[in-house]
C-alpha cells in the first residue's frame, strides 16, 4: 500500500468512518462538509457534527444560535471570539459555546484551520 491509497473499511468493521456530505465554499472562502449520519452505522445519533476549514488569513462569519456547541481544533491556530472575548487557539484546542453565544474564528496565525463542531439542541431549562 503506497502512502495515498486509503484502506477499505467494511460496513460490519469496528470503528467505520462516517462520510461527509458534499463540501460547501462560502463567499468567504470557509468550507463545510456536514458528517452523513444518515449513511452510516449511527444513523440516529442525538447530535450533528461538521468538518470545516478558514484559509489563512481568513475568518468565519460570527455566528449565534439556539444549539449547544463544540469546536474541536484539528490543524492550524487562531484566534476564536466569543461574546467579544478573545483566546487563542491551536492543535487540541476544545473550546464549547452556550446556545446563543456569538462565535467566531480568526486563522490570523498564517495557517489554514480545521474544525470538528458537534452542536444539539439545548435542553429547556
Amino acid at each position: 500500500m503506497t502512502a495515498r491509497q486509503v484502506p477499505q473499511f467494511q460496513a460490519e468493521a469496528v470503528g467505520v468512518l462516517v462520510p461527509f456530505g458534499p463540501t460547501e465554499v462560502e463567499p468567504d472562502g470557509v468550507t463545510v462538509a456536514e458528517a452523513d449520519f444518515a449513511r452510516s452505522v449511527f444513523p440516529r445519533v442525538p447530535f450533528k457534527a461538521a468538518r470545516f476549514t478558514v484559509p489563512p488569513g481568513g475568518t468565519s462569519s460570527p455566528d449565534q444560535h439556539t444549539v449547544q456547541e463544540i469546536w474541536v481544533v484539528h490543524a492550524g491556530s487562531g484566534t476564536l471570539e466569543v461574546d467579544g472575548e478573545r483566546s487563542l487557539v491551536g492543535p487540541g484546542s476544545l473550546v464549547g459555546f452556550a446556545a446563543q453565544a456569538v462565535h467566531e474564528i480568526f486563522a490570523d496565525q498564517g495557517e489554514e484551520l480545521v474544525i470538528y463542531s458537534f452542536w444539539w439542541s439545548a435542553p429547556d431549562e
